[in-house]
């Protein structure tokens, strides 16, 4: 049996109720949001590293530096021992000298290769014996003789050779693309980069601290201390305030904004009528027949399940004698899950105005037998029920008065592997220990009649949402 409290409608209002979940859910996203923030991140970092021994050493040792202990100085000693080095002050002479750049102009040059042609053709005893004959004047062999002898004696030939011999072409080969100039010009960046320069003078500076890296780390730390997201952040993070988002997973819903019902979601149908009879239908009891379309509206996300007067020819159910046709003076409409969505434990619920007590309004649950049946809430006999079916002919049920078919109330229904909770507005209806479902089971929500009322009524659903624990 419900509490007096529920039945005297002393539970939140429905309101209240979204108003705070809607807060708590934006707190919650802002908390994982921030918990991946660079603030955050920085502070973390920040907190472990200012608060290190590591780094309270590293200041002293900062405070105590010296530039003749230095990295720098040593760096700077090398540099200044190199560019007075005898060998590098010759190789840049000779760079920048004209003697290298005449060399260069020649080295390789058509001259240079026909002048070495010509000294190995004289050199050939060929061309020994050829010298030896009278006609020798005469011959090509002497115009290649004359030939090198004036580009042998050619000022030219005579510098390239000289030079090319020389001891300050030996020690510019020595030392081009040698590591010793690389480390001098390695060293000459190095000095004159303004890093270094910077670092000389922090280290000349008595203090020094105040302008390093770590200092700027301390003042951001001390103040990312004082924000007030992060004092927010750390006092929160680990209360229990958050427990029921972070333990479920929200795996099916409907809020209802388009145009239609989602026909990716849902059936306008019993299951089976769909799957076997590719038809409606009703059961027996039912003062109604089952539309398409006709009778489902959407306006400002709700669902209205209109049940109205209509006179219809449709199928009907019976245990006793199978499906036949019936004239029947209502419609109405049916949504099920059972194509697109089951699911079994998790917690189901929807906010929902069930509208006339006397109709039949419900929102429920079915596997693919007629039981279990699991009536989360419904309408009828001026009342409110909850209702529980484990198997035909035994049932567990609780009415909760009439108060709470006239408004949005959020209806839920908690399933464990040992024990269903009904809910209204978060205050419990009543519980179920015994026969609990073990099978995956769909949604459905549905109007109809087993007795005349005058007039349309209405069951009209704001959302839909099924969470699973996780």
């Amino acid at each position: 049996m419900a509490s007096l409290k529920l039945l005297l409608g002393m539970i939140p209002s429905t309101s209240k109720i979204e108003l705070a979940e809607k807060a708590l859910v934006a707190e919650f996203e802002k908390l994982n949001s921030f918990s991946e923030s660079e603030q955050l991140a920085k502070y973390n970092e920040l907190t472990g590293l200012v608060n290190s021994s590591d780094f309270v050493q590293k200041r002293k040792e900062i405070e105590s530096l010296q530039f003749r202990n230095s990295e720098e100085y040593s760096k700077e000693k090398e540099f200044l021992t190199l560019q007075k080095a005898k060998d590098i002050v010759l190789y840049f002479r000779t760079l920048a000298g004209s003697g290298l750049k005449s060399f260069k102009e020649l080295d390789g040059s058509e001259k240079i290769s026909n002048y070495e042609s010509l000294e190995k053709i004289l050199q050939s005893p060929e061309f020994k014996e050829k010298m030896k004959i009278k006609e020798f004047k005469e011959t090509e062999e002497y115009k290649k003789l004359q030939e090198y002898n004036n580009l042998k004696n050619s000022s030219e030939i005579k510098n390239y050779y000289k030079f090319k011999s020389s001891k300050e072409y030996a020690n510019f080969l020595n030392i081009d693309g040698s590591k010793r100039l690389e480390r001098y010009n390695e060293l000459k960046d190095y000095v004159a980069s303004p890093e270094f320069i910077k670092q000389k003078e922090y280290l000349l500076d008595k203090k020094r601290f105040e302008k390093t890296e770590m200092f700027k780390e301390v003042q951001e730390y001390n103040t990312l201390k004082k924000n007030a997201d992060i004092i927010w952040y750390f006092k929160i993070k680990d209360s229990n305030k958050f427990d029921i988002l972070k333990h479920r997973e929200l795996t099916f819903s409907d809020e209802f904004d388009s145009e239609k019902p989602d026909t990716k979601k849902w059936l306008t149908n019993y299951y089976w009528g769909e799957k076997l009879l590719k038809d409606r239908y009703s059961v027996e009891s039912d003062l109604q027949a089952y539309t398409e379309k006709e009778n489902f509206e959407i306006r400002n996300s709700i669902l209205k399940i209109n049940t109205k007067p209509q006179k219809i020819t449709g199928k009907v159910w019976s245990a006793a004698h199978g499906f036949s046709t019936k004239e029947f003076s209502y419609t109405s409409g049916l949504i099920n899950s059972g194509n697109s969505f089951r699911q079994k434990f998790g917690v189901f619920k929807a906010k929902i105005k069930l509208g006339d007590p006397n109709a039949k309004s419900a929102f429920w649950l079915l596997a693919d037998k007629i039981t279990p049946h699991i009536d989360i809430c419904r309408t009828g006999k001026g009342k409110v029920w909850s209702d529980y079916f484990p198997a035909k002919g035994n049932s567990s049920k609780t009415s909760i008065g009439s108060r709470y078919a006239n408004d949005f109330f959020i209806f839920t229904l908690e399933w464990t592997s040992d024990k269903l909770v009904w809910k209204i507005n978060d205050t419990l209806v009543f519980t179920q220990t015994t026969d609990v479902p073990q099978e995956p089971m769909y949604v459905l929500l549905a109007g109809g009649l087993d007795k005349p009322i005058n007039g349309m009524t209405s069951m009209e659903i704001d959302w839909v949402r099924v969470y699973q624990p996780k």
